[in-house]
């Protein structure tokens, strides 16, 4: 094995087995440890250094496009497309993963952006899946007997089909007790009149005492990005990105 595929395996191992880490602990607790992407920082700065120096790395345009990308991905961590932990991930995969104006292009060639912008394309595409699953977590609640929308009788159409596609109907008592994998969905007025709240803060439902234990509530599932993220980054190495992918074949077939 020449030593620049060893580098390269060594790039797809070390991210793949930190990004399981961090899985894992996403899906238990919603938290990742700061030492996940120490780690991931200080293997990506070895093993891109050693490519300098065998040359297969350009060390300008490798921190140039590690920049750019780590800049786009915070301002959409700042916009609230994402957590910290989720920003801080793609940040390392962009250091990990060089790129260069000539292997930008060829990429592009082949319908793949650079590795970590095109496992955020993969990541957020997956996350689509959720809306099935939410509509079927909510028939399955309505089939049990549950009134969804009791108390919520001046919501719109089209705010309760959000509500269905986006949320989850959940026992108030179920969303005390697993409280870091749920945001409360509802907010109930000092009159009593309940309304749908799409976008709140974690910190906003620690003073959120207003329902009863038994009731049930829409909540938001905090899902575990990181597990996607990871998906993302496998399905880029082995096939490309998923979204341009969809998008030029649409884009030919619209030409065509």
């Amino acid at each position: 094995m020449s030593y620049w595929l060893w580098l390269e395996n060594a790039r797809n191992i070390v991210s793949i087995i930190l990004l399981s880490i961090a899985s894992i602990q996403d899906v238990k607790s919603r938290e990742i440890d700061d030492r996940v992407w120490i780690v991931f920082t200080a293997s990506a700065l070895l093993i891109n250094i050693l490519s300098v120096l065998n040359g297969s790395v350009e060390p300008f345009w490798w921190i140039v496009f590690a920049g750019l990308q780590s800049g786009l991905f915070l301002l959409l961590y700042y916009g609230g497309v994402y957590g910290g932990a989720d920003a801080k991930a793609l940040m390392c995969l962009s250091l990990m993963y060089p790129s260069s104006p000539t292997g930008f292009l060829t990429d592009l060639s082949m319908a793949r952006l650079p590795v970590a912008f095109s496992t955020m394309n993969n990541a957020l595409l997956l996350t689509t899946l959720y809306l099935p699953l939410n509509l079927f977590w909510n028939l399955h609640v309505k089939l049990k007997g549950v009134e969804l929308f009791k108390g919520l009788g001046k919501e719109s159409v089209l705010r309760r089909i959000a509500a269905l596609l986006l949320l989850r109907k959940v026992r108030f008592s179920q969303y005390r007790a697993e409280n870091t994998r749920f945001v409360l969905a509802e907010r109930r007025s000092r009159s009593g009149l309940r309304r749908i709240v799409f976008a709140r803060r974690l910190d906003e439902d620690k003073a959120e005492q207003s329902f009863d234990e038994d009731e049930h509530v829409f909540t938001s599932f905090l899902m575990p990005l990181q597990t996607l993220i990871l998906l993302g980054l496998v399905a880029r190495l082995f096939y490309g990105d998923i979204l341009l992918s969809l998008s030029l074949l649409a884009a030919s077939r619209l030409a065509g």
